[in-house]
């Protein structure tokens, strides 16, 4: 990966890092605190950080770069949307993604153009 696309990736995960910082010292309004997390803080990292990759990767590719693709992950999980001109690109997205390191599976809903 080229190194300003690993900076890239790098920074995003220490945005969402502070901001899962900053967001977890709320309390709820009955004053008993914020309730337990159905995904720690550990995982909403790794997940950012994957989503980052696959949206590196993606632009990287200079048969994808130039498409807009909604990327989410959760536990490892990636799922990418967006529309795509031919079934060569869906294909080539989905192999990229799936390519990335940590991801266990992908979920298409990318949608060929007519």
């Amino acid at each position: 990966m080229p190194p300003h696309i690993h900076t890239l990736a790098l920074n995003a995960a220490l945005l969402t890092a502070m901001a899962l910082a900053v967001g977890g010292c709320s309390k709820t309004s009955d004053g008993g605190g914020t309730p337990p997390p159905t995904i720690s803080v550990g995982t909403e990292l790794d997940d950012s950080v994957m989503t980052s990759s696959v949206k590196a990767a993606l632009i990287a590719d200079p048969d994808i770069k130039s498409f807009d693709f909604k990327v989410e992950t959760r536990k490892g999980e990636v799922m990418l949307s967006g529309f795509v001109n031919n079934e060569m690109q869906l294909n080539r997205a989905v192999e990229i993604a799936g390519g990335v390191k940590g991801v266990v599976k992908v979920t298409n809903q990318m949608v060929v153009k007519k």
